[in-house]
């Protein structure tokens, strides 16, 4: 199979330095070409973030994955992995390798981190190849191995650059006599906290090292909304910042029916309607990090059974829902979807798949249900949703972000 996506592409050029050996594939890569090449390896794993991508290559060996932060798929000597290389449960699963193929991910840090946690499974022995695109960092890929390695530049095609390195032996601190790991960790991330409630952030998830204006806008708003419900209110007086306040101090919501968290990152929209007392919440990501990341927080939290993490891209399909039956006590109707949609993808902007997630929410809303959505005023989310749902309300609206609540009732 001819390969026509770049980095395949410069990875088939080098295949001296991964063919025939055990080879673990991580980073950015999302072209399912890949899997035709590792027929060419003793033993072959691809680790990935992305579930999209995980399942696309599960598929083509015949194995479909589960809906958890962490699945495995194997057939013969090929294994994919979706999961985070912050899980212990993933990097235990990993084993010693002798080459370490890196995609580069359009963030350095994010290269860097990846390295960083998956160098227990490198020796001084191991290759280490990093292919990315110039137009991503490419070009200066080499400075990830910095004082850590011997890095040599083996090729240059297709808009695209090929590093190979070999880790140097770990070094003895002078003063201290400790042995230091060869490669550095990423700068620590700030928790993001809202209503009380701590949420730690990795690398990877959106908006590093703070609440971002959208989530936090749609947070005040929900909330507030909420309790004018619980008071028997028509519509909230007022919206208040509830950043620095305690949420248990606001009127118990005991919301037993399914609410779906979609997108949700860190899970902090999702922590904070289980703060006040909802029990059912789905909490859906692409990411595996951001499952984990939803993971950890509610466990820290002590909210871990009123949350379920699943894999999914925006709306759960019916394979996914399935997953959930016992959680959602048989349902498969939500009261709420809240969510802050992304509107990006790689570099480009795109708001597809939000579109076509507000056109199929109502048939995942309970007939008493409401969709929470917080998008870029700009994007001009209203047309859509007028034309999905009987009636939608703007909750919340500045000249950069629009706070809208739809329902069909």
């Amino acid at each position: 199979m001819k390969a026509d996506d770049p980095l395949v592409e410069v990875l088939l050029r080098n295949e001296q330095y991964w063919a025939g050996k055990k080879v673990l594939f991580a980073g950015d890569i999302t072209s399912p070409q890949l899997l035709p090449q590792l027929i060419r390896t003793t033993a072959a794993t691809v680790l990935t973030d992305n579930y999209e991508f995980a399942s696309s290559l599960s598929a083509m060996m015949g194995v479909r994955l589960g809906h958890s932060a962490r699945e495995f798929a194997q057939k013969k000597h090929v294994q994919v992995i979706f999961g985070s290389c912050h899980d212990p449960q993933v990097v235990q699963h990993l084993e010693s390798v002798e080459t370490l193929v890196l995609f580069l991910s359009k963030s350095k840090s994010l290269s860097q981190d990846l390295l960083y946690h998956l160098q227990s499974k490198l020796t001084d022995k191991t290759n280490i190849l990093l292919i990315g695109a110039n137009a991503i960092g490419g070009k200066s890929a080499d400075s990830l191995l910095k004082n850590a390695a011997t890095v040599y530049k083996v090729d240059t095609a297709r808009k695209c650059t090929v590093f190979l390195g070999q880790l140097k032996a770990p070094q003895a601190d002078t003063a201290t006599g400790i042995t230091l790991p060869a490669l550095k960790p990423c700068k620590a991330i700030p928790a993001v906290r809202y209503g009380g409630i701590s949420c730690e952030q990795l690398p990877g998830i959106f908006s590093q090292g703070q609440l971002d204006t959208g989530t936090h806008m749609l947070l005040n708003a929900l909330h507030a909304d909420l309790t004018a419900q619980a008071l028997g209110l028509s519509k909230s007086e007022n919206i208040t910042d509830l950043a620095t306040s305690d949420l248990t101090i606001l009127p118990p919501l005991n919301i037993a029916e399914p609410i779906l968290d979609l997108g949700c990152g860190a899970g902090v929209i999702g922590l904070s309607l289980a703060a006040r007392g909802c029990s059912h919440i789905v909490s859906t990501d692409i990411s595996a990090t951001a499952l984990f990341s939803t993971e950890l927080n509610a466990s820290k939290e002590q909210l871990s059974k009123r949350i379920l993490p699943l894999a999914c891209d925006m709306l759960p399909q019916e394979a996914t829902l399935e997953a959930a039956q016992s959680f959602m006590g048989g349902s498969n109707k939500f009261r709420f979807i809240v969510t802050n949609p992304p509107f990006h993808q790689g570099l480009n902007r795109s708001t597809s798949k939000t579109l076509d997630m507000i056109a199929h929410a109502p048939e995942y809303l309970s007939a008493n249900g409401a969709l929470y959505l917080v998008g870029n005023t700009c994007l001009h989310y209203e047309q859509a949703l007028e034309q999905a749902f009987k009636r939608v309300e703007v909750l919340y609206s500045t000249t950069k972000f629009t706070v809208f609540k739809a329902q069909m009732a």
